[in-house]
Formats: structure tokens, sequence, C-alpha cells
């Protein structure tokens, strides 16, 4: 002790040795795993789900038809839960909610007073309606059990609809709505809650005519918590946005919509994103086409330097690719098709041996300037056949593809009807094997469009009746390289047998084992109507991600 009093260096030596002891022992038991804090890949069944459906744009005293249908696959026997559906509230005006907060704070002061002198004299065992739901106010019934097809009438909803799922009935859970009219028909998928979400589409004043009247973002939250919504559009001259664009905010359950067509004037296409920066929502695009048709734009993949847009239609008229890209370097993209196998005359044999632009040997090239959009046209590297869409850019784009239908009556040519797709995760192993389709409408022309790219896929079609019944399932051989079409018209699936064909039914998609990647859409057909769904997964089990020893977390 003596020592390391007089010793001023002796104190800084056991100082040190401690530590080096310290460090030995965490040395000795430490794990055999090199990386320390790191859990293992895993996957989990989800237990809750929300999904939001837009209100139609058209209205039974229009004469449509609307309807909303859901479907959660059964995965064991013991599945349980519960799906449920509310209207959402509209959210007040800027001026009218600073209103409304003070209104409630005086009705607060006042209820408080009432709640003291009544207090005096309460009923001392005071009854609760038993009719009350915490919910609110339910649209159609109640469903318990999964593998059963859910649907409810939207024809006269003037708010959007939302469906809340728990248990067995958020894993594998899909939604649609299907408006069907005398003059077309449009589809809607129901969209999750989501901290961004992108479209790509025509713009306004287009001097091709490719363009759109008006342009709608309907904006949704039907959570617990507040969010805050901007509004990006990416036109081909770079950003456009307003104040009205900017920190839009919506309370638990409030939906409203922003017009976005002062932003989108004077160019061919555009890119938006709609993002938060609190909560989450659920967004959807309306377009009115400058000739009068309305549709909903399906949302796009975030950008990625690969993108595949399944569902082109067949047929004449403009098919036009826009791409968006939100960097600040300009970006090449490079374009190829993949298309439906043609009958093949001798011609036809002969012309592909000259090679043609648009195939994966010979691309097409688009170049698109920083934070902006472009455009390009599909007609000639399609010729008339449904095909998939596959861009390569050397940065991260957003793509999506808009068809336009058209009756040809000597040199006068008309837009009858327009549609559009989306770029869309493929079904995959080893978790992604797995879609839905919610419903099929009767009355109308049903197509499956399957493209695979690199690998042979084999897909199976199952009908699957409102009261869970299953009819004939239906496999579909896609070859590598190509774009397959089946249908309720050729050789697809029929209604299950037993169901009435009003009460609709839901197709389950699953991938055979040993199949490659294929990437599906949903086409629907009514006279001179056409409708494109995007397919997207709807797996049962999801992964989660590895999680590593940092003071970072991450909001999926």
């Amino acid at each position: 002790m003596r020592l390391i009093v007089e010793n001023r260096f002796a104190l800084f030596g056991l100082v040190a040795l401690a530590l080096l002891a310290l460090f030995g022992v965490a040395f000795a038991i430490r794990p055999i795993n090199p990386e320390l804090g790191v859990t293992e890949p895993g996957t989990v069944r989800p237990d809750l789900a929300a999904r939001v459906c837009p209100a139609p744009h058209e209205s039974s005293e229009d004469g449509a038809e609307s309807s909303v249908a859901a479907f959660a696959p059964r995965v064991s026997r013991d599945d349980e839960g519960v799906l449920w559906a509310v209207p959402l509230a509209e959210a007040p005006a800027e001026g009218e909610e600073d209103a409304a907060e003070t209104e409630d704070a005086e009705e607060a002061d006042t209820e408080d007073a009432d709640e003291a002198d009544e207090t005096e004299n309460a009923d001392p065992s005071p009854s609760r309606d038993p009719d009350a739901d915490d919910r609110g106010e339910l649209l159609g019934e109640e469903q318990t059990e999964p593998g059963r097809v859910w649907n409810t009438d939207t024809g006269d909803a003037a708010l959007p609809t939302a469906l809340h799922a728990e248990g067995s009935l958020a894993s594998g859970l899909d939604a649609a709505q299907t408006t069907v009219s005398d003059d077309g028909i449009t589809e809607v998928r129901c969209a999750e809650p989501s901290i961004g979400t992108w479209f790509a589409l025509p713009g306004a004043e287009d001097p091709d005519g490719v363009d759109l009247g008006t342009l709608t973002v309907h904006l949704s939250n039907p959570e617990v918590f507040r969010a805050t919504v901007s509004v990006d559009i990416y036109t081909m001259e770079g950003p456009s946005f307003s104040p009205d664009s900017r920190g839009i905010h919506l309370g638990p359950g409030e939906s409203t919509e922003f017009d976005a067509t002062e932003l989108i004037q004077s160019t061919g296409s555009i890119g938006v994103h709609v993002r938060t920066s609190t909560g989450r929502v659920s967004a959807a695009l309306l377009a009115e086409h400058s000739s009068g048709h309305s549709d909903w734009v399906p949302p796009t993949r975030a950008p990625e330097e690969h993108q595949v847009v399944p569902g082109v239609p067949g047929g004449d008229g403009t098919r036009r690719l826009i791409v968006a890209a939100p960097g600040n370097d300009p970006v090449e993209v490079r374009v190829h098709v993949v298309t439906a196998e043609p009958e093949e005359s001798e011609d036809d044999r002969d012309a592909e041996d000259t090679g043609a632009a648009g195939t994966a040997e010979d691309p097409l090239v688009l170049n698109v300037p920083p934070a902006a959009s472009a455009w390009l046209t599909l007609e000639s590297v399609l010729g008339g056949l449904p095909g998939t869409v596959v861009v390569e850019a050397d940065a991260p784009v957003a793509a999506g593809v808009v068809a336009e239908e058209v009756e040809v009556d000597g040199e006068e040519v008309t837009v009858v009807e327009t549609a559009y797709t989306a770029a869309v995760d493929p079904l995959t192993d080893p978790l992604d094997t797995t879609a839905v389709i919610p419903d099929m409408p009767e009355g109308v022309d049903v197509e499956l469009v399957l493209g695979a790219l690199e690998d042979d896929a084999r897909v199976v079609a199952t009908p699957i009746a409102a009261d869970g019944s299953m009819g004939d399932a239906v496999r579909a051989e896609v070859a590598a390289g190509t774009t397959h079409v089946f249908g309720t018209d050729t050789d697809g699936w029929g209604v299950p047998s037993g169901a009435d064909p009003e009460d609709g039914y839901a197709v389950r998609l699953e991938l055979l084992e040993g199949s490659g990647p294929v990437y599906a859409a949903r086409i629907l057909r009514s006279g001179s109507g056409i409708s494109v769904l995007p397919v997207r997964p709807a797996p049962v089990q999801v992964e989660l991600p590895v999680v590593r020893d940092s003071m970072t977390g991450v909001v999926p």
C-alpha cells in the first residue's frame, strides 16, 4: 500500500491491470457468433391489418353498382379472427378545424360542469346500451372465419370505407372495390396505410392528347394517430408543388381529397409521391382523362433500378410507359417488353429473324432528367399483343403504363376508355407464393395476364365461393420470356359449383414448387369498359428484418 501511495505510476498500473482483466473475462465468455447483437432472420404471421377503399367516383344515382370485397385464406383448422368495416369521417377544412377545437374546448368545460351537477342525482347503477359499438357504424356484416369472401355494397357510400382485421383474418388479406356502370368499369385495390406511395401516369395538356382533365388525390387515415401528408409531383420539367400540397393534416379516422390538377399542367408525364412526416395514410389517385373517362391509378413500387409492369392490355390505341426519377442526376432507362406468343406466319418468322427494337437484346432507351419524369410509346414493340414491360435503369425510378382503348371510324380515332397498370413485386419463393383476387363481378369478362422473364413459371388458380367452397383449380404454365393470358372466356376458371354468381367469388393464385417468379395482373372488360388491377403477393407469413445492436430504429 505504501508503494502505491509513494509511486504515482502504481495507481495507473492497477487501473490498467483491472481493465485488462475485465476485457479478458468478456473475451472468454463471448458468443461463438462473431457478429455480436445480431438476431437470426425469421418470419411472423400478421395479426393486425387495415385497408382503405376510397368512396366510389360514381354512385348508384348515376346508375353504377359498387361493392367492396375482401378475402383472407384459411391456413389451419384453428384459425379465427375478426374483420369489420366502418366509414371514415371527412376531415374539417383548415379554418373549420380551429373553430372546431375551440368549440370542443367550450363543450368540454360545459360537460364537466353538467357532469358535476348530474353526479348528485345520478342513477347509482346506470345501464349501457347493449347495441352500442365502440368501433362506430359497421358496414356490412362482421366476419369471424377466414377462407370466406366478405363483401358489402358501397353504391351509396360518400366516404371511404376502412377495413380492419385481427387474428387470422389479417394474414394474406387483400381487398378491392369494383364499380360497374353502363359505359365503363373501374377497380381500385384497397390500400394499406403507408409512409410513402408512388404513382406514374400522364400529365395534362399533352400535345398528343394522351392527357388528363383532372387529377384528385384521395387521402385516408384509418389509424388512431394523427398524420401529416405532403404530395410531391415530378413533371417533365422537374418538381411541381404548392403550399396546399404540403403539410396536409389528417386526424385519426379522417379522410380528405386534394385537387392536384393545377400542378400537372403542360406536361406529358408525371410521377406522384404521397409521403408522410408523421403517421401513415392510405392514398388513392383518381384520374379523369381529357376524353371524360375516369379511372383509378394503381400505386406502383417505390423507385428501384429494376421494375416490371405486368398486364398491359392487347389491342389498338396508345400504350405509353411513364417513368419518374426522383434523384438529383439524369437517368438512362432501358426498356423491353415480353409479349404473348402470337400465331406466327412465315412472314412473321422472317421479320423476327431480322431483329427488332424493344427486346432484351436491343432495348429501347429513355433519358429522364433529374427529379423529373419522361414517357415512351410502346405500340410498335407490343404490336397489339398483351405484354409485360421490363424497366432497367442506372438509378432508382418509378414506372407505370397508361392504355387507351379506341374506336376507329375512317381517319377519326375516338378514345372510348382508359386503363392504368403499374409495377408490382412478383410471386416468388419462399414467402411471396400466393396472391388473392378478392372479387369476380358477375357479367364481366376476366383475363389474368401472367408474365415470366428468365424462368418457366407454373401457377394454380382456385376459385373460392362466398361460403368458402372451392371450385375446380386451373393450372397455367408460362414459358420463360413470354406473357400468358387466360380467363373466364378462354381456358380459365369458372364459378364454383353450387355458388350463386350474384354473390361473386374470389380467386387465389398459388405458385407451384420449383416455379420461377411470375408477374400478374387482372383485366376486367365490360362492353367498351376496361380496367387493370396489378396483382400483388398476399403472403401469410412476412419476413422479420435482422436486428442488430444499435441505437437507431426503423419504422416500416
